[in-house]
């Protein structure tokens, strides 16, 4: 029997018969999870242009092992897709006569001998916490007595101390007084590969800044989570090349979300980000990883 579907219906019944959940489709295609849903439920709105839709769907639709042409012509002329709707056929279905069922066994109850061996080991159990315990006890050592008369101490042991006290504790102040005013560089290491990438930020403090530029020719889709950019996310083009975005004050982590690095410089206050390890022609992932200074860890 024919039928007519969207795309959206052609390709999670595809995924759902390869036995794909979301997160091994992501894998499997290289698409991102977020992506698919949008894909399957037909919502083009959540993507970031025409140009991403298509790349998504032919990318999509050949690692399913489906016809990439056919979806997006059809997606070109907003049609459905005419599929062939196979029957569900229940050839396992065996009843069985009442006369054939086996009926469970009835449970024996169980007599007094059955608990026989538990209470044993109980008992030995608790006859040996109780000898352990009573030995404890037998062979605690006695705490001596303390003689206060045999201490004496002279007036000028007593300011000899207090003044060898005040000067170590001036010391710590000028101590800390000194590690506050030499305040660590922000640092980044970098894990991940692919198509994902972490940066872990240390020794930074609020404002953080991210600029992210763009070569000229180069068309580049941005979007970052916990921060300023819009939720749509922005083009980068010759139009309007470079992005400010401020991380939100005391969020942890955001993830960056890039239709492409070809071209991209992207800078945490100042600190270039190494994308080299980013080499897959699709959407890329950057999760910052932010772990803030603060005055005490500053002090120490």
């Amino acid at each position: 029997m024919l039928t007519i579907k969207t795309i959206g219906q052609v390709l999670k019944e595809k995924r759902t018969s390869l036995g794909l959940d979301l997160s091994e489709a992501e894998q499997l295609t290289q698409v991102q999870k977020l992506y698919i849903v949008a894909l399957e439920t037909d919502d083009y709105k959540a993507l970031p242009g025409d140009f991403y839709i298509k790349a998504y769907l032919k990318q999509y639709a050949e690692k399913l092992g489906l016809n990439a042409d056919r979806i997006i012509q059809s997606y070109d002329e907003g049609k459905g897709i005419t599929v062939e709707d196979k029957e569900d056929i229940l050839e396992n279905y065996h009843f069985v006569k009442p006369s054939e069922r086996v009926e469970p066994e009835e449970e024996v109850p169980k007599t007094w001998r059955h608990y026989v061996p538990i209470i044993s080991l109980s008992a030995a159990a608790l006859l040996i916490v109780v000898g352990v315990f009573a030995a404890v006890i037998m062979n605690k050592p006695e705490t001596p007595d303390l003689i206060t008369n045999d201490y004496s101490y002279s007036k000028s042991e007593v300011s000899t101390s207090k003044s060898k006290s005040s000067t170590s504790s001036t010391k710590p102040s000028e101590s800390s007084t000194q590690a506050s005013s030499s305040k660590p560089e922000p640092t980044i290491a970098i894990s991940g590969s692919s198509s994902a990438m972490i940066a872990t930020i240390s020794n930074i403090s609020d404002p953080i800044k991210v600029d992210f530029s763009v070569a000229a020719g180069r068309t580049i889709w941005v979007g970052m989570t916990n921060s300023n950019v819009p939720a749509t996310g922005q083009t980068l083009s010759d139009a309007a090349n470079s992005l400010s975005a401020l991380v939100t004050t005391g969020a942890e982590n955001s993830v960056i979300t890039l239709g492409s690095v070809q071209g991209l410089t992207i800078t945490v206050n100042g600190k270039a980000l190494d994308l080299s390890s980013l080499t897959t022609t699709g959407p890329n992932k950057i999760t910052l990883q932010i772990n803030r200074t603060t005055s005490n860890s500053a002090a120490q």
